[in-house]
């Protein structure tokens, strides 16, 4: 079941907070996200360095119902060129957001799989993956 995000959303100036945990990732999200509410769907990936902040940057992907192994690859290519270049420690940040309401959908999930098993292959550390609807912002673990 899913439960609506009904705590106050975290001042901005929060999402540059260092995040230790699961929770804390969710918040530093709840804080770049805002007000919750999609007209499409979207992969919002960042990169957290070895202080564990989110990097300046953040960027968004607009991705189908079902993904593409292409698209997939590419992405985590990209991103894996890209951790080559920072340092040790840097990972990357990965949420899935599309309107609607309720629990994690069976797409949320085959998403979040073929993103975890494509960075596996490219060896792209990744932090828990998120998923946000027009009511929550979950783990999809």
């Amino acid at each position: 079941m899913s439960h609506p995000d009904v705590l106050p959303i975290p001042p901005i100036h929060t999402a540059a907070d260092p995040a230790y945990s699961a929770e804390d990732l969710r918040q530093r999200w709840r804080a770049l996200l805002g007000p919750l509410g999609f007209e499409e769907r979207l992969l919002w990936f960042g990169l957290i360095g070895p202080d564990r902040c989110f990097a300046k940057q953040l960027s968004q992907l607009t991705i189908r119902a079902r993904p593409r192994g292409r698209v997939v690859w590419n992405l985590m290519s990209a991103l894996r060129t890209l951790l080559d270049d920072r340092e040790p420690g840097t990972t990357v940040a990965l949420l899935l957001s599309g309107p609607g309401r309720g629990p994690v959908s069976s797409v949320d999930l085959v998403w979040s799989k073929a993103l975890t098993e494509m960075a596996e292959r490219l060896a792209v550390p990744l932090e828990p993956i998120f998923r946000a609807n027009d009511e929550s912002v979950v783990p999809l673990s």
